[in-house]
């Protein structure tokens, strides 16, 4: 594994995203003062503007990322979603760059749910009912089906009653509930927002991530004891887990050890990097809800049909003058024009403030219908 010493070189300030997505990551690095590199699957137009950032062909993707990485300016690396579920990959990288985060050997004890519901258990809290593997799907109650190699919500689907098991998922109790995500600096809570999932007006899927709002005050005491526990656990670094905030009880479905997408929306409410220079760092963060802030929502729109990324559109004043860190834009995550993009498949995110949830939802919406117009004909 390369180490700051073995690699040379004057880069203590400088780091490297990889991932699905980067530009988020890099905004947040940015924020903290920061400079970055990314290799991601857009290298999307508000990415290119601050960073350099390199694509990785779809069919390469992940297994190429460390051939990508190696050229470039040594840099401990920052991995995003997705990448939790390819140690092998991890280690690749790892060969070239420092690994910032959680290390490869403790990702599958956090990311299997068998294994993280003795974890769950021991902060006091519980998970969803799992079903025992092998077995079939319970004829009682309802069910979801889910990869246990998953991101974003991808693959998940209602389990058939008696369905067989299979050794790439595993049965999980559907519960009714408000899913909310935690972020955490290796310990340390930094905030709560609530998600947004399977949202029809954002053309979603069910299930499928679709953004976040917040901060909330959220359950925060038993949310604190549950990161130290996964932390005791090995989990490193800048990470989230998702939650469901039930009628009777909060339940944990999964860990995300790794960079999250609602952690640039608490960073605009907050006006606060989570990031240090000094990767050493372990800040706290126990004073952020001692003052009001705003409510920044950030929503991912899906492309209704397939459409063809137009010239010009609402994002354009996003990409002129000069770049502000602080300044929450109004769109992100921008494609070039001319991009092919498949029905389903995220198009761009977009980004609102206000005093409250509601109120930031409404903007997201109205948001969503103005690129419902603008694509209508981008075919």
């Amino acid at each position: 594994m390369a180490t700051m010493e073995s690699t040379g070189g004057d880069w203590s300030r400088r780091r490297g995203v990889v991932g699905a997505s980067a530009r988020a990551a890099v905004h947040s690095l940015v924020r903290a003062g920061l400079s970055a590199w990314a290799v991601d699957l857009f290298a999307d137009r508000d990415l290119k503007r601050i960073a350099k950032a390199v694509p990785c062909p779809v069919e390469r993707y992940p297994d190429a990322l460390p051939q990508l990485v190696q050229p470039l300016p040594p840099a401990q690396i920052l991995y995003t979603g997705g990448l939790e579920n390819d140690p092998h990959v991890l280690r690749g990288l790892a060969q070239h760059h420092e690994l910032g985060g959680t290390p490869p050997e403790v990702l599958r004890r956090v990311r299997d749910p068998f294994a993280l519901r003795a974890l769950v258990a021991d902060a006091g809290l519980a998970m969803p009912q799992l079903v025992p593997l092998p077995e079939a799907c319970p004829p009682e109650a309802r069910w979801l089906r889910k990869p246990l190699r998953s991101s974003g919500g991808r693959g998940i689907r209602f389990a058939q009653p008696h369905e067989p098991a299979s050794h790439q998922h595993y049965f999980q109790e559907y519960c009714d509930g408000t899913a909310i995500s935690a972020v955490f600096v290796n310990a340390t809570l930094f905030g709560v927002t609530e998600q947004l999932i399977g949202v029809p007006w954002l053309h979603a899927k069910p299930f499928a991530y679709c953004g976040n709002i917040g901060p909330i005050a959220g359950p925060r005491p038993i949310v604190e004891r549950l990161g130290q526990q996964i932390y005791d656990a090995g989990v490193r670094g800048v990470w989230g887990t998702d939650l469901l905030q039930t009628d009777r009880r909060l339940l944990v479905l999964e860990i995300n050890p790794r960079y999250t997408a609602s952690v640039e929306v608490l960073e605009h409410a907050y006006q606060r990097a989570i990031f240090h220079p000094d990767a050493d760092s372990s800040p706290r963060f126990s004073d952020n809800c001692s003052a009001p802030a705003p409510v920044v929502g950030k929503a991912i729109y899906y492309a209704p049909h397939t459409l063809v990324f137009p010239p010009h559109g609402p994002w354009d004043a996003d990409l002129t003058g000069a770049f502000d860190p602080w300044k929450c834009p109004h769109f992100a995550d921008i494609p070039y024009p001319g991009s092919r993009i498949e029905a389903g498949h995220p198009v761009l995110s977009v980004l609102a403030i206000g005093n409250s949830p509601a109120e930031v939802r409404e903007q997201l919406q109205w948001h969503a219908i103005q690129l419902d117009q603008l694509f209508r004909n981008a075919v």
